[in-house]
């Protein structure tokens, strides 16, 4: 440590020392208004009382956000208007951090958040645990034991498999980083959680992923037309959404509803719909899931027509014949709905595959919404088509940038056809540990 930082940090915060020569340097302690909040705790009424209501809401929650300015050294104190401005710019901060994530609400409705508050709510504790990087060895360790206390307690009341209880705290990590401005246990790597986690699964034992077929689109077509009636309303919509899933490679939550109501600005409606022939379909939807912070439907999910089994532009064209919808109303429909005009969600997607599946005489535990996505993609793969095409096609995003190296037209309908035409087999039938590969 240098003499003069040494000096520097002998002074009060904000304060003026006094290099050679006479000349006088203001020293801002820049972290006193995070160990100020670091030093608050629910639990702790005298902490509480001596840093200040100003961080507590009415019911005595921590605020996300808070600006005090007598914690903030200044030579030029703020007027009235730049404080005006400045609680404007925080309200935007609040609101952008809010967006970071798909929720809308900083991870807040996440299922890993949600066990944290129960967690919390049981054992009487703070949700809300910021804690100084500068903390001392003993409260970081005591803040890590407690992280781990979640994971067991998770595992030990809720019956949850230690691998999903990981997933969990690196969700609340997220979340309370975007709420305080810190991790928990001050943001330092919680390497025993990691280690205690390949204890339990190793003790207690983990099955791993769950097996997940994909569907293979001569069997999909083939029950669609025994069990899914195309001159309905209902059977149309429903052939229409597993035929587009299958062809664009599609999640489930991105042509379906997922625990909650439909929305035009989030979910696919009729007016997405941007081309429509015997050729090709033109579906504009928003950015993959690692890519949300692109606003609005920019990408347009181009399928091909004339696919030996499954045809998107074919069940697209029969929807809009069975149940059209006209004008302005578009933007106010579902793209894919129920006679009734409510949208057609994961939940009933999954259970028609599991039915179409069970029907063809396979294990319907093994299907879901997502095996439209594997089976578009398997179908691919044996069609011939090159990596860049299947990642391309299907969003994937692990290297973002090839998301900008766009699959020209003819590209996409060549090959959205192909997937449409090739049956394919199942490794997974006879090989399931292929699935943990």
């Amino acid at each position: 440590m240098s003499v003069r930082f040494a000096e520097a940090m002998a002074v009060p915060p904000g304060d003026f020392v006094e290099e050679e020569g006479g000349q006088r340097v203001f020293v801002k302690d820049e972290i006193a208004p995070s160990r100020a909040f670091a030093a608050l705790s629910i639990k702790d009424p005298a902490a509480r009382d001596a840093i200040g209501s100003q961080y507590l809401d009415d019911e005595g929650e921590p605020f996300k956000y808070s600006f005090d300015a007598s914690l903030e050294p200044s030579s030029h104190p703020l007027d009235a208007e730049k404080q005006l401005e400045l609680r404007g710019l925080d309200k935007g901060i609040e609101q952008a951090l809010e967006a970071a994530t798909r929720d809308m609400k900083g991870g807040a409705t996440s299922t890993g958040v949600r066990a944290w508050h129960a967690f919390c709510r049981h054992f009487g504790l703070a949700p809300y645990r910021p804690l100084d990087t500068i903390a001392t060895l003993p409260r970081k360790l005591a803040e890590e034991r407690l992280v781990m206390r979640f994971v067991m307690w998770l595992v030990e009341s809720r019956d949850i498999l230690a691998s999903t209880a990981a997933n969990y705290v690196g969700s609340v990590q997220g979340w309370h980083l975007r709420r305080t401005g810190v991790k928990l246990a001050a943001g330092m790597r919680l390497a025993r959680v990691a280690e205690m986690v390949k204890g339990l699964r190793r003790l207690r034992g983990d099955p791993g992923r769950r097996v997940r077929r994909g569907v293979s689109p001569d069997v999909l077509r083939a029950h669609m037309d025994a069990m899914l009636d195309p001159r309905t309303v209902d059977g149309a919509n429903m052939r229409a959404a597993l035929s587009l899933g299958f062809q664009g490679l599609l999640r489930g939550a991105e042509f379906t509803v997922r625990g909650r109501q439909w929305d035009p600005a989030r979910d696919m409606s009729r007016a997405d719909v941007a081309e429509l022939s015997a050729e090709r379909a033109v579906v504009m939807m928003l950015p993959c899931k690692n890519m949300q912070h692109l606003n609005g439907k920019t990408v347009p999910l181009v399928v091909g027509g004339g696919g030996l089994f499954i045809d998107a532009p074919a069940e697209l064209r029969n929807l809009l014949t069975v149940d059209p919808v006209y004008g302005d109303r578009a933007t106010r429909t579902p793209l894919f709905r129920h006679a009734d005009g409510s949208a057609i969600t994961e939940a009933q997607v999954r259970d028609m595959i599991k039915r179409l599946m069970q029907r063809a005489g396979a294990s319907p535990a093994e299907f879901g919404a997502h095996s439209l996505r594997i089976g578009g993609a398997t179908a691919l793969f044996k069609a011939g088509a090159s990596q860049i095409d299947i990642m391309t096609m299907g969003r994937w995003s692990s290297d973002c940038y090839r998301l900008y190296v766009r699959a020209c037209f003819g590209h996409a309908v060549e090959w959205s056809r192909k997937a449409g035409s090739t049956s394919v087999d199942d490794v997974a039938e006879e090989y399931k540990e292929v699935d943990c590969y």
